[in-house]
């Protein structure tokens, strides 16, 4: 598992600012003109021997750039695919609701953003069929604009456009040779290659040294290194020799360091005790707890108000705390970790309302902590299919175990994650809501749900006269619908 831990130079004097500078500037340029190469088609080892040259750089960061720009194209196409993709999805979702459009003016505006996606959908395409990306700005294209519009001077440009430095690790050569990381007396210090030096048949480098402080939290009460210790992480990997990469960034007049390494996870044990499931949702988790015949056993409720109102720091904080919470409990009861695998896809034409609940949502990031504190754990961690978790654990599990929607689907979520993917429809509801039975076992488990919450939001939205598009009102409506009043 790659670990990146940042750092920052401390007061580089100014002929080490000049250094780093003009190194950054060579860099970056001789990535730019690799990417502008790599697109008309030059072999990419012609394209390291003009940078050596051309660029004053060593073999070393002359391979270095050359990745970074095949990196930047390669994410491009990625990007194509993936942009292509979604513009295909929003042509169909918006026909479809052209077709049950029913008023004009309805009508007219989804005209207008059909043809609007179709542009694009027609834009990306033509990249797909040419083998083409869009053009890259290095520099960032709002600042690009802003110096179009004279807002920013030259020299802010250039320097947005030239202001990293990566170098990648070789275990050969001591973990990195250009940029290395060594310690004296408990200090950390950087070494930087520098300008060549010719000593007979053999050409060495002179080099830079700069004092690096690598980020680590002391408590002032205790002393103590809060959470994880990052600096001694680094410091135990330097004495193993293996491969780093070192990227230095300029920001604000500071110069910083991400280090990445290679961590080490233990083996995951094995859960003798079931799946402990967890459902994300804006304002908390639901966690239910299934032994290993799929049966109940317990579950909670963890709140978390402050997940989409707080600040990004705050709200990484706390997403980390009940990340730790949910693997240290999974750890404790020897069960394995059951999370939905949920991909956000920008393939809908979705609401502005939708587009703020969806940005600033905490599943991305919460999966990811748990996903890295359980490996750190050695959890195993279980990804599940996300569909009809909610619809099932409400309409089966929630009345039956007296627990809220939320946790029950936690519990189907367990369930996936033990094997138990085929989850029976209770047989009221069967024989209540489905008139045309012979056809309805025909259908797969997932569109049988389906069927059953159509038919539930159909028979709610009878009497009200409203439009339902959930089950939130299915524990009022649950006896009368089942006829059990």
């Amino acid at each position: 598992m790659k670990t990146t831990v940042r750092g920052v130079i401390l007061q580089p004097a100014e002929e080490h600012k000049a250094f780093l500078d003009e190194l950054m500037g060579r860099y970056c340029a001789a990535v730019r003109w690799s990417y502008k190469r790599l697109l008309d088609v030059w072999k990419v080892q012609d394209i390291r021997l003009a940078v050596q040259g051309k660029f004053t750089l060593n073999s070393r960061q002359a391979n270095d750039a050359v990745y970074d720009a095949q990196a930047i194209i390669k994410s491009q196409k990625e990007l194509v695919k993936l942009n292509h993709g979604n513009a295909v999805k929003k042509v169909e979702h918006t026909k479809s609701r052209y077709k049950k459009a029913r008023s004009k003016k309805k009508k007219a505006n989804l005209t207008r953003k059909l043809d609007k996606e179709q542009r694009r959908l027609a834009a990306w395409q033509k990249h797909i069929e040419n083998g083409t990306t869009p053009p890259v700005v290095f520099g960032g294209k709002k600042l690009f604009l802003e110096r179009c519009k004279g807002n920013i001077s030259r020299a802010e440009w250039q320097g947005a456009r030239s202001d990293r430095y990566l170098s990648r690790g070789d275990k050969t050569k001591g973990g990195n040779l250009n940029t290395r990381l060594y310690t004296i007396d408990g200090n950390i210090y950087l070494d930087i290659a520098a300008e060549p030096v010719e000593t007979g048949k053999v050409t060495r480098y002179n080099r830079i040294t700069v004092p690096v402080y690598l980020a680590h939290k002391t408590s002032p009460k205790t002393g103590r290194i809060n959470g994880r210790n990052y600096r001694q992480m680094v410091l135990n990997y330097l004495k193993q020799g293996s491969a780093y990469q070192i990227e230095i960034i300029r920001e604000n007049g500071r110069y910083y360091i991400h280090v990445t390494i290679e961590e080490e996870t233990p083996q995951n044990y094995t859960a003798r005790n079931g799946a402990v499931g967890i459902d994300t949702n804006p304002h908390g988790l639901g966690i239910t707890r299934a032994d290993y015949m799929g049966q109940y056993k317990e579950s909670l409720w963890l709140s978390q108000g402050e997940w989409t109102c707080a600040r990004s720091c705050r709200r990484d904080n706390l997403i980390g705390e009940a990340a730790a919470v949910v693997v240290d409990m999974a750890k404790q009861l020897n069960c394995s970790l059951a999370v939905e695998d949920i991909n956000f896809k920008d393939d809908k034409s979705a609401t502005a309302k939708f587009n703020r609940m969806s940005h600033s949502f905490v599943w991305s990031n919460f999966l990811e902590k748990v996903e890295r504190r359980a490996a750190r754990a050695g959890v195993p961690l279980v990804k599940v299919k996300p569909p009809y978790t909610s619809t099932i654990g409400t309409l089966k599990y929630q009345q039956q175990y007296g627990i809220s929607n939320h946790q029950a689907a936690g519990y189907v979520i367990a369930r996936r994650a033990l094997g138990y993917n085929m989850e029976k429809v209770p047989k009221p509801l069967f024989e209540r809501l489905i008139k045309e039975k012979e056809n309805y076992s025909k259908l797969s488990n997932w569109k049988q749900w389906s069927a059953i919450k159509k038919a539930i939001e159909a028979a709610i939205q009878k009497p009200t006269k409203r439009e339902m598009k959930s089950l939130v009102n299915w524990q009022h409506c649950r006896k009368q619908l089942l006829g059990t009043v």
